[in-house]
């Protein structure tokens, strides 16, 4: 802790200098001014390959190739997926500001700790610092809460403010145990919180039931616009097990049917389910399946020590993979699972989910029955859900779904064919591109 504290006295000394470099007016290649600023404020953005920091370095390159409007970035030198040796090549037409962190991507809670508090700071240096009247600032929720620092310095400049919600926090902190569920600090933070809602231009939810979360907690239903997260639909296509180079190399065979899991597991995901229904399949003797977790996260210890009663041929762990394997990782899989804790359901919305149906893979989910994840399957005709207990329930689906190639490969089919029709990236770059210019076109 003590390293953590120096270091922070280095950065903060340092601030004015080393976070984001030269002034944006000047900067050689940055867009030119007086069409009208985005400015972006996000704690990952490329070459990091976090499912926010992927979304994000999407929606900002395709505008800024539109065009119009000049983009400004406001994130970290941390790193929260992907590989050290990945370059932060420029993104053309959008001035990037980076805040120093002391550990690119460390796990120590005190380093992300320093690391939260060095990017609140510098966020608010640069917001100060370029944020003009007229501007329209786009707050993510990572870190928790930067919505607040986006939205008081709006105000104070006369700009725009727009929250692009993924997550709610502090209910999905306190809900896990990490606050007091309505105790004084909890109230305290959901007070600042719903007063930047309020005070908001307006907020984009990724869901319908975050929406209507938002609503309850008193945001006028009008100034709530729904834009769901998405999948690059062109890049990430299903590829054939008898094609795929990584099935191959991970010596999964044409018997095997494969359980996967990609991305972050995290402590909002149900696992318990899962893991009995495991080991129920393994005690009546379906040998042919097969379990992959590909990714990292706070729950993958807990799964790791769960499966010692499986043997070590039915289930495999693999690192996050670079993005130019994403196609052939996510196909990998016959069937995808993905969960999330009912008591979090609306305040998250699991984006593997997009990931799996760009890929035409059967889909599995665990939580809540009337989740966000559920009714787009039940929709799409592309897989099932179950509530956490159903292990009996879920294991006779899997062995259903082991049985039956043609099955699995038309839910695939229906999954894919909904991604195109309902949730293709272009569709959610236009419903941006044109919220964006409503708030330009309006009066300060």
């Amino acid at each position: 802790m003590t390293r953590c504290v120096s270091m922070l006295r280095i950065c903060s000394s340092r601030l004015a200098i080393k976070v984001s470099g030269s002034n944006p007016a000047k900067t050689a290649g940055s867009p030119k001014a007086g069409k009208g600023r985005v400015i972006w404020v996000n704690r990952f953005f490329h070459p990091d390959e976090s499912a926010t920091s992927i979304m994000l370095t999407d929606l900002v390159r395709d505008l800024a190739a539109q065009g119009g409007a000049a983009h400004h970035l406001v994130t970290s030198n941390a790193q929260y997926a992907g590989h050290d040796g990945a370059r932060a090549d420029p993104v053309q037409g959008v001035v990037v500001h980076r805040v120093p962190a002391i550990a690119r991507n460390s796990k120590s809670l005190a380093v992300r700790a320093v690391n939260f508090l060095l990017f609140y700071l510098g966020a608010l240096f640069h917001l100060l610092r370029c944020v003009r009247r007229g501007d329209v600032v786009v707050a993510l929720t990572d870190p928790p809460l930067i919505g607040t620092i986006c939205s008081f310095v709006a105000r104070l400049k006369g700009a725009r403010c727009v929250h692009w919600v993924q997550d709610i926090f502090p209910e999905t902190a306190s809900r896990l145990g990490y606050l007091r569920e309505n105790g004084l600090f909890d109230r305290m933070l959901r007070h600042l919180r719903n007063a930047s809602w309020h005070r908001a231009s307006t907020s984009v939810t990724i869901g319908e039931n975050m929406r209507a979360y938002l609503v309850a907690n008193g945001v006028a239903g009008q100034r709530v616009t729904v834009i769901q997260n998405w999948a690059a639909e062109q890049a990430i296509r299903p590829v054939d097990p008898q094609s795929n180079q990584l099935r191959r190399e991970w010596d999964y065979t044409a018997d095997h049917c494969v359980i996967g899991y990609s991305g972050n597991l995290g402590r909002a995901h149900e696992i318990e389910t899962k893991i009995a229904a495991m080991q129920l399949l393994h005690a009546r003797g379906e040998e042919g399946l097969r379990y992959l977790y590909i990714g990292g996260g706070a729950r993958q210890d807990d799964l790791r020590r769960a499966a010692r009663s499986l043997p070590d041929h039915l289930i495999a762990f693999r690192p996050y993979q670079p993005m130019d394997r994403l196609a052939d990782s996510l196909s990998v899989p016959d069937v995808h699972w993905i969960s999330l804790q009912p008591r979090l359901e609306g305040l998250i919305v699991p984006s593997k989910l997009y990931g799996a149906l760009a890929v035409g893979r059967p889909i599995i989910f665990i939580g809540d029955a009337k989740a966000e994840v559920a009714r787009i399957l039940a929709e799409a005709e592309c897989g099932a859900s179950f509530i956490p207990g159903e292990e009996e329930k879920l294991a006779d689906y899997l062995a259903s779904l082991a049985a039956d190639p043609d099955m699995r490969r038309r839910m695939g089919l229906n999954g894919r064919s909904y991604l195109e029709s309902h949730l293709r990236r272009s569709g959610r770059i236009d419903q941006w591109s044109a919220l964006i210019a409503s708030l330009q076109q309006s009066a300060p």
